[in-house]
């Protein structure tokens, strides 16, 4: 039998783009199910979400994207989970399968997608650091196993991909890392104009250092 794969896609305002997301996934055989995360968005995230036929679910303030993978994690039911970003600009079904088959054949516990050939702003920060890679297939063992290991995580402001880094060393997981050519996302400054999404990015950046400086630490000790 099939390991059952389920979609997982945090959203915040993004009403223009998430549609295009879901309507790529939809497209894949290996995906049972699509739920969309809606990060206290005010726009129509929800609803675009539910008429292209994903689930929805709703947090009415926004907390964070990796308070809502791991909210998504504890409300849906699956083997595999996979995520990926709202705002993915030319996601094919083909990027998508990628992603899954080697956890799907158990020649992975964890893949990260790498963009690569697209534009250049987004593969170069991916070069760099392509441990921040949102777009990530995951056994769902490997969920339970850290908010076993740490209840409240979830809470705790740290990037997602980070938490999901440290704690793959931690667990020695099988780590496969899958291009994704031509695929990108819309930048921070795009989407809130160039002074606003520079100061975003800078508290995201921020906020990744303390998370990754911590949770090493954590690992270390534990």
């Amino acid at each position: 039998m099939k390991d059952k794969v389920v979609c997982l896609i945090p959203a915040y305002n993004e009403e223009e783009r998430v549609g295009a997301v879901i309507d790529v996934v939809k497209s894949s055989k290996l995906i049972d199910e699509i739920y969309v995360i809606d990060d206290g968005s005010w726009d129509k995230t929800s609803e675009v979400a539910e008429k292209k036929g994903a689930h929805v679910l709703r947090l009415f303030q926004n907390m964070g994207k990796a308070f809502a993978i791991f909210y998504g994690v504890e409300n849906t039911q699956s083997d595999i989970v996979l995520m990926l970003d709202a705002d993915l600009i030319n996601l094919k079904v083909k990027d998508v399968e990628n992603l899954l088959l080697p956890v799907l054949e158990d020649r992975a516990d964890m893949t990260v997608g790498v963009f690569s050939e697209g534009r250049f702003s987004t593969d170069l920060a991916q070069k760099i650091s392509p441990f921040l890679s949102g777009q990530r297939a995951i056994k769902r063992w490997v969920f339970d196993k850290i908010l076993e290991s740490k209840k409240d995580i979830k809470d705790l402001g740290y990037a997602i991909e980070i938490i999901l880094t440290e704690y793959a060393k931690k667990l020695k997981l099988r780590v496969e890392t899958v291009p994704l050519p031509q695929v990108s996302h819309v930048m921070k400054e795009e989407k809130l104009g160039f002074l606003k999404g520079a100061q975003h990015r800078m508290k995201m950046y921020k906020e990744i250092l303390k998370g990754y400086v911590n949770l090493k630490k954590s690992r270390d000790e534990g």
